[in-house]
């Protein structure tokens, strides 16, 4: 494992693209090639067939839920054509994630293959509100503007909206506070998008993706789209939970092992960063899965223990085990998977956490995945993981995101570089007032130079010279500080100025605004250059 660093790009407009994007032709086709010469074993099924049913299956759950959604649905592409896969929360979040959208589409369309969006509504919601500037006295405040009320710690797929009328007012109170500042903000196109999506389904993420996915539409880039909680409930997904709840003894190995080394690598010294331990309790294990009631919706591990031909399933600390179903190491799944298939009907939630997240739809569902930040990092953990436990080397993925900045006006003036030069120059009042006097002639400065010079350039050959020495030079500077005080003062004030004109840039150029704020049409030109690049 080697450490690799990845920092957000610094400009407007600029983009991090690693590998670049015009190499990432030659990256799909290494990738095909190495999955096509990929051939584990999955409890009784191998990929050469598990693949094209979790792609089938994961295809069939995106037209129906575009369908149902009353968007606009992909015509399906040929079984051999390549599925470029992003995915993230159904959150308002900045131009950064979104533009894996527009990538994932233009990268599909030149290699004649189809886009995939995965809707990660697995995870928790954050707080529903945005951070939202506003321009006051030539400074920039920033306010919390929500859209809904805070539901609690509920994954997405189980949180509605809680306020109707509240959350339809978002716009308004959004435009308010921005007061003009953005000439078109993209929260006048899109939330109008959301409130017309009330009647077709109560889930709050729900209705922000389907109103952002009907607006990529009108710009041109129509991906399939599907929630992963649907995708979880399909055959084939549990194909793959099913073997690492087979083989988990080994799979909790691999994983602490490989977890071990990147907090050592990373220096990190935090038991659940990235992720936490999978643990065990007596004969109990921790499966690198999610589980929980619909009626208390409550994300909870799930523990496994292996009996002699049957394995118990138990929802976090409960004390009943959930189910059992037949499975062993040695056992193919296919009655188990007809057992976890019986699970969506008691309503009851099995899903993937982040790692396994990506493992799947790197290894069983997509040909290149595209990446944040934030889960290109998680993923050096995942990339290890996958070489020892599926004996592959990881598909490549792409590592993409882009920082626009609002055009809430920045300071020139206000520099680190010219802080610095003003900042010397007041420590040289201090240490060297002699050179900053207003009048060098003056009796009262005249004597306390003569002082200083006579001082610099007297004896210190012992000790007691040079603290003498040391003693008369500081009694001299400080002697001429009022004769440069008002030096000073000026300073301090262009001091003070250009760190709040750097305060007032650092919000200015913050990257993570929500989408919703950023100019409609400068929004429209860079997700052009990305899809034309």
């Amino acid at each position: 494992m080697n450490a690799h660093r990845l920092r957000a790009p610094f400009g407007d407009g600029a983009l991090l693209a690693d590998p670049p994007l015009g190499a990432v032709g030659a990256h799909l086709a290494e990738n095909l090639d190495r999955l096509s010469r990929w051939d584990h074993d999955f409890q009784g099924r191998r990929v050469r067939w598990l693949r094209p049913l979790v792609r089938r299956q994961a295809l069939e759950k995106a037209r129906g839920y575009l369908g149902r959604s009353g968007l606009d649905v992909p015509i399906l592409p040929d079984a051999s054509a390549p599925l470029v896969i992003a995915g993230h929360q159904p959150e308002l979040y900045h131009p950064g994630v979104w533009v894996k959208n527009f990538a994932t589409a233009a990268i599909a369309q030149a290699r004649g293959g189809a886009g995939l969006n995965l809707i990660v509504d697995n995870d928790l919601a954050k707080l529903p509100a945005i951070r939202v500037p506003r321009l006051h006295d030539g400074g920039i405040q920033i306010q919390h503007v929500a859209y809904d009320e805070w539901g609690g710690d509920v994954p997405y797929e189980d949180l509605d909206v809680r306020n109707e009328s509240f959350f339809a007012t978002f716009d308004d109170r959004v435009r308010r506070t921005l007061a003009g500042a953005v000439a078109d903000p993209m929260i006048e196109d899109y939330w109008p998008r959301v409130l017309r999506h009330r009647e077709g389904d109560p889930r709050l993420g729900l209705r922000l993706a389907r109103a952002r996915r009907e607006l990529e539409a009108s710009w041109g880039v129509r991906n399939f789209e599907v929630p992963l909680g649907d995708l979880c409930e399909n055959e084939a997904f549990l194909w793959f939970v099913a073997h690492l709840l087979a083989q988990l003894p080994r799979f909790q190995k691999v994983h602490n092992d490989a977890l071990s080394r990147y907090r050592a690598l990373y220096g990190i010294r935090s038991k659940n960063h990235p992720v936490a331990a999978l643990r065990r309790e007596g004969d109990w294990r921790e499966a690198p899965f999610w589980i929980w009631r619909a009626e208390a919706p409550r994300r909870r591990s799930l523990w496994v223990r292996q009996l002699a031909r049957t394995m118990e399933l138990r929802i976090g600390s409960d004390g009943e085990p959930l189910m059992d179903i037949p499975l062993g190491p040695d056992r193919e799944a296919c009655c188990a998977v007809e057992r976890l298939l019986t699970l969506p009907a008691r309503r009851i939630r099995l899903r993937t956490r982040a790692l396994t997240t990506t493992m799947f739809a790197r290894l069983l569902l997509g040909d290149l995945f595209l990446h944040g930040i934030g889960g290109a990092k998680y993923d050096e953990l995942g990339d290890e993981i996958v070489r020892e436990f599926f004996g592959i080397e990881p598909p490549d993925f792409l590592t993409l995101s882009i920082t626009l900045w609002l055009d809430l006006g920045i300071d020139r003036s206000a520099t680190p570089e010219r802080l610095h030069a003003v900042e010397h120059a007041l420590r040289d009042l201090t240490f060297n007032p002699d050179r900053h006097l207003p009048d060098p002639e003056a009796p009262e400065a005249r004597a306390w130079v003569e002082v200083k010079r006579h001082a610099i350039a007297g004896p210190a050959g012992t000790r007691r010279e040079r603290r003498a020495r040391h003693d008369t030079i500081r009694r001299c500077n400080e002697a001429l500080q009022p004769l440069v005080l008002g030096r000073r003062e000026c300073l301090d004030r262009v001091r003070a100025q250009i760190l709040a004109g750097m305060r007032r840039n650092a919000v200015a150029r913050n990257r993570e605004y929500a989408f919703v704020l950023h100019s409609r049409l400068r929004l429209r030109e860079a997700m052009a250059r990305v899809q034309g690049g």
